[in-house]
């Protein structure tokens, strides 16, 4: 009698080898989705900080607003004029923030867009302004006046 199939040894290898390959690929696909998260935050800041930076070439000051959730610039001569869609909240879901110079003195063209990142917390005034290693998702990244002053390092 001669019976075609596989054995349990055939069988505990073929998923002891699917277990190795499943432990390699998921923590990267992970990384992976965060880093999408980022760079789409950043992207979206980088819009935004765009939009302003025109708005400021053309009146000489930030657009008004309290500082906080982005939506308080979000004026119908700054949209759809500057920018068509203000990006309100960043990858991770949580609002962007908006602070702005004084209009009455002469910071009133400067201006920082900031997202808390994957931890939604607020890192507090004692942010160092430095760049940040890449996979740090916890970290605020904010967009200052142009560039990024917070955020992950850009490989080179």
């Amino acid at each position: 009698m001669n019976k075609k199939g596989f054995t349990l040894i055939e069988l505990l290898i073929v998923v002891a080898i699917i277990g190795i390959i499943a432990a390699i690929a998921i923590p990267n696909l992970l990384v992976a989705l965060q880093k999408g998260k980022q760079k789409a935050t950043m992207g979206d800041m980088k819009s935004v900080g765009n939009a302003i930076e025109s708005y400021i070439t053309d009146w000489s000051f930030c657009p008004q607003g309290a500082a906080g959730p982005i939506s308080s610039i979000d004026q119908a001569y700054f949209r759809p004029f500057y920018i068509k869609i203000l990006p309100l909240n960043d990858g991770w879901g949580t609002t962007f923030q908006y602070a702005r110079g004084d209009v009455a003195t002469t910071t009133q063209d400067l201006y920082s867009v900031e997202s808390y990142g994957r931890d939604k917390i607020d890192s507090g005034p004692n942010t160092e302004y430095d760049v940040t290693a890449l996979s740090h998702f916890n970290n605020d990244v904010i967009y200052s006046n142009g560039q990024f002053t917070v955020g992950p390092r850009v490989k080179r």
